[in-house]
């Protein structure tokens, strides 16, 4: 029966209008307009350092969407009082603005400051020196028992008013990098004045006392890679020679081996002499994604295979485009319930952003299959996490301003408010945390040895 003109047009209009709705539904405030639009160019700024941050406020103004107008207005009150008069108390003054709207991706991807020449890293139990220039290198892998005059077990929720939203486990961990600047411990009220007293303890339980200087240069920094300073001989982040505690070696766990690769994938004997398939998804200072080509080479392998378990480790999966990984997340599901077999998802603080995006549709689309173990993600299921970045031009810091949402406490509709991507290719898991809760202390980190891991493998 032939179709008439007028059913032809309505029918059009219809799917246009449809279609219009669908991408009106994905608008935060006018947002998705705004993820195209022109970058303010900094024009008629003030003069030094002073002008980054009136050009942060001009770029906040026009592309960070979604925040009150208290936060707001906090934002505009962190700037007024500010004047920085170096690096490094600029990067601590954007850091504290921007955290003014309780939000993890609202942040400084990339600061700089003048540190101290050696590098924290947290575990379990012990804020632990990781990473540390030759001539400090006696200081690598003792726990931190005083630094400025306080105990950073004790001190480190000084510094949460300058990181916004995250979970407590991120808002700790985040806190190695003020630890390593000067500048950030005496805005906390630590003592500097004279040099950072460091006071360490050795794996073999004797005290060091170190009088520390900032460095000449200052040097790069970033929430979402800051975790690779723990990384054996990774040179990351400016430190081009500086020794790590532990070096590459067939003899390290899992996590610690080959972080050059993205994504790294390894047999691992069971005690019933069976085998675990594991995968490690790994998160860089860019949050590049592994290639397609190798992510299609691992789907093939997981559809070929048949172990006993899965184990998938997003300990360090910091970011990067979900919609990367999401095919091999499906594949892994879909083979785990065929074989009926149990997935382990090692998840920690660095599971953030499209890593922990990604790890929650293991969730999703094997629930019954798999048992999430390690310490709590850092992030909040539903965050402003699709955003824009945006480089100072007098200092060159890096910052992200957010403009949708994403939410995986339930299931989207068309209407629903977040990026347009997660309507279709997302489902909503409720919340999200270990159901074992197992992390590494100190004398484990020293020791090359891996709890989380063992906990995923044991019987």
């Amino acid at each position: 029966m032939p179709v008439s003109r007028r059913t032809k047009w309505l029918t059009a209009i219809a799917v246009g209008l449809g279609g219009a709705a669908v991408v009106a539904s994905s608008i935060d405030q006018g947002s998705l307009a705004r993820t195209f639009a022109p970058t303010r160019r900094p024009r008629g700024l003030p003069e030094g350092l002073a002008g980054d941050l009136e050009y942060l406020r001009k770029v906040v103004e026009r592309h960070e969407w979604g925040a009150t107008q208290s936060q707001r207005q906090a934002f505009d009150t962190v700037l007024e009082r500010r004047r920085p008069l170096d690096i490094d108390q600029l990067s601590l003054a954007a850091c504290e603005a921007l955290a003014c709207f309780d939000n993890a991706a609202t942040v400084v991807l990339t600061t700089r400051a003048h540190r101290l020449g050696v590098r924290f890293g947290w575990v379990a139990d012990a804020l632990v020196v990781v990473k540390a220039r030759p001539e400090l290198a006696n200081l690598l892998g003792h726990r931190v028992t005083s630094i400025a005059g306080g105990d950073p077990l004790v001190t480190w929720p000084f510094f949460e008013r300058f990181v916004g939203g995250g979970t407590p486990a991120w808002l700790r961990n985040r806190s190695a990098w003020f630890f390593s600047v000067p500048e950030a411990l005496s805005q906390v009220g630590l003592a500097t004045a004279d040099g950072v007293r460091l006071v360490t303890e050795s794996p073999e339980g004797l005290t060091q006392i170190s009088l520390l200087h900032a460095e000449a240069e200052p040097t790069p920094g970033g929430p979402l890679a800051d975790f690779r300073d723990r990384f054996p001989d990774d040179e990351a982040l400016g430190t081009t020679g500086w020794v790590s505690l532990l070096h590459q070696d067939a003899t390290l766990p899992l996590y610690l081996q080959h972080t050059d690769e993205l994504l790294f994938t390894a047999s691992v004997p069971l005690p019933a002499g069976q085998e675990a398939l594991y995968l490690r998804l790994l998160g860089t200072p860019e949050s590049i994604d592994p290639p397609a080509s190798r992510v299609e080479q691992v789907e093939q392998m997981v559809r070929e295979s048949s172990p006993a378990r899965f184990v998938v480790d997003v300990r360090y999966h910091s970011g990067g485009d979900y919609r990367v990984v999401l095919p091999l997340v499906r594949q892994v599901s879909e083979r785990a319930r065929e074989i009926g077999v149990p997935i382990k998802l090692l998840v920690g603080p660095n599971t953030i952003g499209g890593g922990l995006i990604a790890a929650s549709q293991f969730l999703a689309h094997a629930g019954e299959r798999t048992t999430v173990i390690g310490n709590h993600v850092g992030d909040k299921l539903r965050v402003r996490g699709q955003g824009r970045t945006f480089q100072l031009p007098r200092s060159g810091l890096l910052v992200q301003l957010c403009h949708d949402w994403h939410d995986l406490t339930g299931d989207t509709s068309l209407w629903h408010d977040v990026w347009l991507p997660d309507k279709f290719l997302l489902q909503g898991v409720g919340e999200f945390f270990p159901d074992q809760v197992v992390q590494n202390s100190w004398h484990d980190f020293v020791d090359g040895r891996d709890r989380v891991l063992e906990a995923a493998l044991s019987p």
